[in-house]
């Protein structure tokens, strides 16, 4: 998944606790460059194999979030 999201303490925290209430494991995190004016940043999180429903449970309870700007793509990656 790849989302805009403030660029502040503790948002990655929130982020990957919602993903471990819903059973999803993170295989990697990537923090793009943030944009400093807008004090937003782009997280780019790759997880381990997760149910479908439990990926979209965890992405609506992201996108929620006030911290979330935009969920911009989520990439299903099939074995």
């Amino acid at each position: 998944m790849r989302l805009l999201r403030s660029d502040q303490p503790g948002v990655l925290a929130r982020i990957s606790s919602i993903l471990g209430d819903h059973t999803i494991s993170i295989a990697s995190v990537i923090q793009k460059e943030t944009d400093d004016a807008a004090n937003v940043a782009e997280l780019v999180i790759m997880t381990h194999t997760a149910r479908h429903r439990r990926m979209a449970d965890a992405l609506a309870s992201i996108g929620a979030l006030p911290i979330t700007r935009k969920i911009n793509t989520v990439i299903r990656v099939g074995r």
